[in-house]
């Protein structure tokens, strides 16, 4: 519990550590996306260089990480959600 004594007040504070769920409405200069974040399980697929084709992704979980992503002001470190770059069911294209 000494830790508790060394806290800061956010406002003074170089780190905040947040869930996504609680950091909704809000936004800081720098996000990094930490290990809550896992790619979907592979299914009994293969693609044409016989690679296991990853599962759907989950909805709830895409919007959770869309409120985690957005959080950022200028710079973001996906960190577990790097995945999403290779899962053959992510969109290029920017939305309009």
């Amino acid at each position: 519990m000494d830790a508790v004594d060394h806290l800061h007040d956010e406002a003074s504070a170089q780190v905040t550590v947040s869930t996504a769920h609680t950091a909704k409405g809000r936004e800081w200069p720098n996000v990094r996306i930490a290990g809550d974040f896992h790619p979907p399980k592979d299914t009994s697929s293969h693609d044409e260089n016989g690679n296991p084709v990853p599962g759907p992704i989950d909805t709830t979980e895409a919007r959770l990480a869309y409120v985690a992503i957005t959080r950022a002001r200028h710079h973001l470190n996906r960190g577990s959600l790097a995945w999403i770059d290779d899962h053959p069911n992510t969109s290029r294209t920017p939305a309009p």
